[in-house]
């Protein structure tokens, strides 16, 4: 038996292989440490910016200035970033009064205060305005009209700062590309029908794939949305692959989005020339709701078709999947029942439609991956924070542990190829062109 692991939160989980299965890639990504700390990083960047002036200048006589956020489905480092950013607009004359910090949480779930200041630190939070973006507010403010999306609103602090500054962190996605960025206002601080119509408009076109940024309209109106906004500067985090932060790059947004994304893929992009009959990776870093699905991407991405792909999840944040996003999923299999799940996806995104027209879109992304995927690979959910009854109801094939997940598909495959993504929420696949990806 061959001996191998995946990453967790909980630490690296082992498992073994049948000798008559053939690795052909182990994406394990070799993470070359920085000696600097984070604030030295921020101070760094926003010094010496690319494509505008030092931060210091850009905030000279501002009146107001607005910092968008990601919100927990990031690992951005918020805290230390925002604690160097402060001691800036301070020594700049900005005073802390003058500032609104906004989670641009998209359609996501806002942040409790409990969360608010445990993400931000007591002593940042105090006589700060930090408030939750909600894409369905009366008074979000138009700013102009984009193809896909139509009519584009972003939240009054943002509209009305002096400065718009946007703080997050750069990673593989699997539809813009890359996340980060100009994605924190679109979706971040966007209107639902526009994140609506954008996310189902543009979800299979063509160059809308993990990692692309050339040729990629998903990404491109993401760029047309920050340029309607008026986004000033973007302080954005890279990681390496134990999830540390390796650099921050900021600036302009067009200038420092696309070299932080050639960074990110420098750091972790790992090299494809074969899919694989069976590919078995991690979760990791995500720990939240539908986030967790986003390396079915990756990981089909990797496998044949007819293959099997195995998921493992260390940590489900609450220990169980939101009641909701599973709910989401019982309307959507309802409505593929006894019909092509594939099919029912392409019916909707043509149509304009969600598949659960009430659920967040994060929920109808997850569940237009999972759907789609299920036309190509048969896929297997397993973490100890989950049972078999969430995990039939997600669309997967359960198993209690990774190694019985491994044991229970091996009678069918006396031999086969294997990937294997110790981190699949990091990795990105770089495929030769023989296997380009489409859905």
């Amino acid at each position: 038996m061959q001996k191998y692991y995946l990453n967790s939160p909980r630490g690296k989980i082992d498992f073994l292989l049948p000798d008559t299965w053939r690795v052909v890639n182990n994406a394990v990504l070799k993470a070359e440490k920085v000696s600097k700390s984070i604030s030295e990083l921020v101070i760094d960047a926003v010094g010496s910016p690319l494509g505008t002036p030092p931060l210091s200048s850009l905030l000279k006589g501002k009146k107001s200035v607005t910092v968008i956020v990601d919100d927990l489905t990031r690992p951005t480092p918020k805290k230390a970033i925002l604690t160097a950013l402060f001691e800036l607009f301070d020594g700049s004359g900005v005073r802390k009064d003058q500032v609104t910090v906004v989670i641009g949480l998209g359609t996501h779930r806002p942040l409790t205060g409990p969360e608010i200041e445990e993400t931000f630190g007591p002593a940042l939070c105090r006589g700060l305005r930090v408030v939750n973006h909600d894409c369905r507010a009366a008074d979000l403010v138009k700013i102009g009209t984009l193809r896909y999306g139509g009519e584009l609103k972003i939240h009054p602090a943002a509209a009305a700062a002096d400065l718009l500054i946007a703080v997050g962190s750069i990673l593989p996605h699997p539809f813009a590309g890359f996340g980060g960025g100009p994605k924190l206002v679109l979706p971040g601080i966007a209107n639902f029908e526009a994140i609506r119509r954008h996310h189902l408009a543009l979800m299979i076109a063509d160059g809308v794939v993990l990692g692309n940024c050339e040729g990629n309209p998903w990404r491109d109106e993401i760029y047309e949305a920050a340029k309607l906004a008026e986004l000033d500067f973007v302080v954005n985090a890279i990681f390496d692959a134990d999830e540390d932060v390796k650099a921050i790059v900021a600036g302009d947004y067009q200038e420092a989005h696309p070299i932080g994304a050639a960074m990110c893929a420098k750091e972790l992009g790992k090299a494809y020339d074969q899919t694989a009959d069976v590919t078995i990776t991690s979760a990791f870093p995500y720990t939240e709701g539908p986030q967790i699905l986003k390396p079915l991407v990756a990981g089909t991405m990797v496998t044949k078709k007819g293959g099997t792909l195995l998921i493992y999840a260390g940590v489900i944040k609450g220990n169980r999947f939101p009641e909701s996003l599973l709910e989401a999923f019982d309307v959507a299999f309802s409505a593929a029942a006894g019909g092509d799940t594939r099919q029912l996806v392409i019916d909707c995104l043509r149509d304009g439609k969600c598949v659960v027209p009430n659920a967040p879109m994060d929920f109808n992304s997850a569940l237009n991956t999972v759907l789609l995927a299920q036309k190509r690979i048969r896929t297997l959910l397993i973490s100890p924070d989950t049972d078999e009854d969430q995990v039939r109801r997600l669309g997967f094939d359960y198993a209690p542990s990774l190694q019985q997940a491994i044991d229970m598909i091996a009678p069918d495959r006396s031999s086969a190829t294997v990937n294997i993504l110790p981190s699949g929420g990091l990795v990105l696949p770089l495929l030769a062109d023989s296997i380009r990806f489409s859905w």
